[in-house]
């Protein structure tokens, strides 16, 4: 589902070296200072310059790390030479001697295998923002060091000014920092200084074309026969060849209001269209729940883009809302109703299941898919000998006023270190200055060029660099993987690293931006030579788009967030969801506008009677307002 460089930068080597980390508690009698604000610190170096930074390590240490995310991790494979991982080993004289994972279990069983057996690791990585609620079970046994503010700026100078005061807020428990967050996301929220190109290139910016819930494809020939300026698949091709960039701004559609939405779905059925002797419609349902038909279907045809019927924070009203309780979903499921009824929505795929959603989109009789279920069809369709293909399905209804365009955050981390008390006191410092190095410019440079003293590359006179060796300038610029074998890089490829389940680019060590190859040493990025050569590269929009601006700052806003998950109506509300969703499903099969009045209020009844809604709004609109407090302060 992701449109980004994801391809591209799976493929673009980021480094070996294994993982990292930070920091101490050593001083704990030391008033702390106010993670964030930038503060003198001698010891900081200057962003790129590899200057030493007033610590020099003085023992080999060698560390055991453990990653509490996925099953396993595969054994390492190492390159012929290691010309990145040799210097950050002998700069920091830090050392990854074992790296594993959960054999295929639970982290908290593992936690106690590991404390029972007395082999608790050196430092433990966590993934997808789940630091916090780890380090917190760690703290619970005394087994994390407290990592202290003036510690962290004294030895990881690099990292502290990197990190903004919201995201080291974030990972807090009880005021106290037990892990060192990394992986942060490339947001100007996070560095100002970042620029559109960087953001463009290692991110999808939030734009207000496409439901935040997965992207609206359309058979391009019916497109074409509705729309005659639109463009078909030959020409969207044509133009990413030509432009090489984002141009989702290319394939915003001239239907800027509900009645033009609506007219076009009807227009479809108006041109009776068949596959073989098969029927087909404007769309239909891949089964399951409301979400498509309400949170991405009606979302995008009425206005309310980004706002799931399971629960949001309404802006205006500073308070939490129900989809289901507002007008505008109703409006929505009473419109698609009626669709059903005229056949411009396939009656059948109301009992669809997944694979006989899947099995009309590839026979054509779909005019509009969900892409996220759908996945990318179009290699499919050719490989099926079809004459069409599936293109964007960008429009441009406004965002209705009650339902502002909104940026959920702020943004954050992905992964974060604890540092385990099985290390000594001393060698705190030692293991911070070597998670610092990996935030420099200088191991950035290194990691993707090599050194100067081993002479990999050469500078050319318009800015760019190009390695001596065709093959390593083939196989590492160009990402030509057939040029030469990663081992023969010099350690400069992305498969030379401690892996989980074998997912190449699954955790790439410390590194200070998300995403495989997210650096401005990446080859591609630095020559400028990024490729957006498909269709699902292109799509994403440039982050200067007049789309891609625009937007409330605004914490975390559907109700299934973490912020929200200990409020018993809550919990309630997540158990027992069939027995609340499956009525307003049932509405959707009304036969008239009558009966479907009927239906909805029923189900509304029927969830009121199930769910003290009231009670569950109130006690998370008392949580969400303190959170847009202080989202709307660190936005400025």
């Amino acid at each position: 589902m992701q449109r980004t460089m994801a391809r591209w930068l799976s493929l673009s080597l980021v480094l070996i070296i294994a993982v990292g980390l930070l920091a101490g508690c050593l001083e704990k009698d030391k008033p702390t200072a106010d993670p964030g604000k930038e503060s003198p610190a001698p010891q900081s170096t200057k962003e790129g310059d590899g200057a030493e930074q007033g610590y020099v390590p003085a023992k080999e240490l060698d560390l055991t790390i453990w990653n509490t995310q996925g099953t396993d991790v595969r054994a390492v494979e190492k390159p012929k030479e290691d010309i990145p991982g040799d210097w950050l080993a002998n700069k920091t004289k830090v050392k990854i001697k074992e790296f594993y994972g959960n054999g295929g279990g639970q982290w908290e069983a593992k936690l106690t295998t590991l404390v029972a057996s007395g082999n608790l690791p050196n430092l433990v990585l966590t993934q997808a923002g789940q630091g916090p609620a780890h380090h917190a079970k760690l703290h619970e046994g005394d087994l994390n060091w407290e990592l202290t503010p003036d510690m962290i700026q004294k030895y990881a100078p690099d990292v502290w000014k990197s990190i903004p005061s919201f995201v080291w807020d974030s990972i807090k428990i009880d005021g106290k920092i037990y892990g060192i967050p990394f992986g942060m996301a490339v947001d100007k929220e996070i560095d100002p200084n970042l620029g559109d190109d960087f953001v463009t290139a290692f991110t999808v910016p939030r734009e207000r074309i496409t439901s935040t819930s997965g992207t609206l494809m359309v058979r391009d020939d019916i497109l074409k026969s509705l729309i005659p300026s639109a463009l078909n698949y030959e020409e969207i091709m044509k133009l990413i060849k030509e432009k090489n960039a984002p141009i989702g701004d290319s394939f915003v559609l001239p239907i800027q209001s509900t009645d033009e939405y609506v007219k076009f779905m009807y227009d479809i059925k108006a041109l009776n269209l068949k596959e073989g002797n098969k029927p087909v419609y404007a769309t239909g349902y891949d089964g399951g729940d409301n979400w498509f038909a309400l949170s991405v279907l009606g979302a995008e045809m009425l206005g309310y883009k980004g706002y799931y019927y399971t629960g949001w924070l309404d802006i205006p009203q500073k308070k939490m809302g129900f989809g289901y309780l507002n007008p505008v979903f109703k409006e929505a499921a009473k419109i698609q109703n009626k669709m059903i009824n005229d056949k411009v929505i396939d009656p059948e795929s109301l009992v669809h299941n997944a694979e006989k959603y899947k099995e009309k989109v590839m026979n054509g009789q779909y005019a509009i898919i969900w892409n996220a279920t759908a996945g990318d069809v179009n290699p499919l369709l050719e490989k099926a000998g079809k004459t069409f293909r599936y293109v964007p399905f960008y429009t441009q209804v406004p965002q209705r006023p009650e339902f502002p365009a909104y940026k959920e955050g702020p943004p954050t981390f992905s992964s974060a270190l604890s540092l385990l008390k099985t290390l000594k006191e001393d060698e705190v410092p030692q293991v911070l200055n070597w998670i610092n190095m990996m935030f420099t410019d200088e191991w950035e440079d290194i990691k993707y060029w090599g050194t100067k003293e081993a002479g990999l590359y050469e500078e050319l006179a318009d800015g760019k660099r190009q390695f001596k060796d065709a093959n390593m300038q083939k196989f590492l610029v160009e990402l030509d993987m057939t040029a030469m074998d990663w081992k023969d890089a010099k350690g400069l490829s992305f498969d030379n690293q401690p892996l989980n389940g074998g997912s190449p680019g699954y955790w790439q060590g410390v590194v200070k931006w998300n995403g495989l190859g997210s650096s401005k040493y990446n080859p591609q990025f630095f020559n400028k030579t990024i490729q957006y050569a498909t269709l699902n590269d292109a799509m994403k929009f440039p982050s200067s788009s007049p789309f891609a601006s625009g937007f409330i700052p605004v914490p975390n806003v559907q109700s299934f967030s973490a912020e929200y998950a200990n409020v018993p109506e809550v919990q309630k509300l997540w158990s027992t969801r069939a027995t609340w969703d499956d009525p307003f499903k049932v509405a959707m099969t009304a036969k008239n506008e009558e009966q479907f009045s009927k239906n909805w209020d029923a189900a509304i009844a029927n969830f009121r009677k199930t769910i003290d809604v009231d009670k569950m709004l109130e006690e998370q609109t008392q949580i969400a307002l303190p959170l847009l407090e202080k989202r709307a302060a660190q936005a400025k």
